[in-house]
């Protein structure tokens, strides 16, 4: 196979950034579009060795510049809540640009429950969350068969990311408070991923195709309840920091809220990963500690100075 040269979605998001640093430590090329590439966040990827383009995923020729010669594409995308046919046509046309530069592998980056939401005890047909988990359930069969020599499906858990800046605003006033208004039930088992893991795993997919190719791959680093959570938030944070549980009856008064929404049925998301099995691949996991000492200033920045 040729030396990998790999086309990343959203390098300068919490997934395609990881993915971006885990190849160039690899120094393997990356290529990848910014709308902006003179933003700190761009000039901060581009320092690492990345390609930018300027340019959107609606931009048929950046794209074509940016995939040239590229022989993966890896896709990841956030919702666009003001258009939810975003996300599938991006996909659409990445793929199909990934395929007119002759690129072998394709790898998408979804979302747990994707492949099987009915299982969710909370599903619902007709909320945003459905929404949002048919649309990456739409991307999953256009990935599996788009005619790639090559394909990976990747299905990370909730990101441990989301405990800081940007992500922590769909908590609310959590960093201000110090109180987590949540929809999850205190025993609640939740799926924790470092977006380093992803990664990894995308790394590792990209160098050794074989292995990887044909499989859909839900990956975590650890299962952790809202409690546990809490403690080691609070311990690297410097500041106690504790969880008040929704009711069902506000819980719906707030469904208007995808992100409410998105806890709710996160309630038994835990059902869709077997961790013996993502150990089994042989990449290195990390743990929510080690995520928090990594970003050890970032945290007592983000709810110290807020309280």
């Amino acid at each position: 196979m040729a030396q990998p040269k790999v086309f990343v979605c959203g390098v300068t998001g919490t997934q395609g950034g990881a993915v971006a640093r885990s190849l160039r430590s690899q120094n393997v090329a990356v290529t990848a579009l910014a709308r902006d590439p003179s933003s700190p966040q761009a000039q901060a990827i581009k320092a690492l060795g990345v390609e930018l383009f300027p340019g959107n995923f609606d931009d048929s020729s950046a794209l074509a510049r940016a995939l040239a010669g590229c022989t993966a594409a890896f896709l990841n995308f956030s919702p666009d809540f003001n258009d939810w046919t975003a996300e599938l046509r991006w996909a659409k046309s990445i793929i199909a640009s990934a395929r007119n530069a002759g690129a072998k592998h394709i790898l998408y980056s979804s979302g747990f429950a994707v492949n099987a939401p009915e299982k969710l005890q909370y599903w619902d047909p007709n909320s945003v969350m459905a929404i949002v988990l048919l649309s990456k359930q739409s991307i999953e069969k256009e990935v599996r068969g788009a005619g790639f020599d090559y394909w990976t499906i990747l299905r990370p858990g909730n990101f441990m990311a989301n405990y800081l800046p940007p992500k922590v605003m769909m908590y609310g006033d959590f960093p201000q408070s110090g109180v987590w208004h949540t929809a999850l039930l205190k025993e609640t088992k939740l799926p924790m991923i470092d977006e380093d893991t992803i990664g990894r795993f995308t790394s590792a997919a990209i160098l050794n195709p074989t292995k990887f190719t044909g499989q859909e791959i839900e990956i975590a680093d650890e299962l952790l309840g809202p409690e546990q959570i809490l403690e080691e938030l609070s311990a690297t944070a410097g500041r106690q920091l504790k969880a008040e549980y929704m009711s069902d009856a506000v819980i719906e008064e707030k469904k208007s809220n995808p992100f409410i929404l998105g806890q709710f049925a996160m309630r038994d998301m835990v059902q869709f990963v077997d961790m013996e099995k993502v150990k089994s691949w042989g990449v290195p996991l990390s743990s929510f500690n080690a995520y928090l000492q990594r970003e050890k200033d970032h945290i007592k920045e983000t709810y110290q100075q807020a309280a």
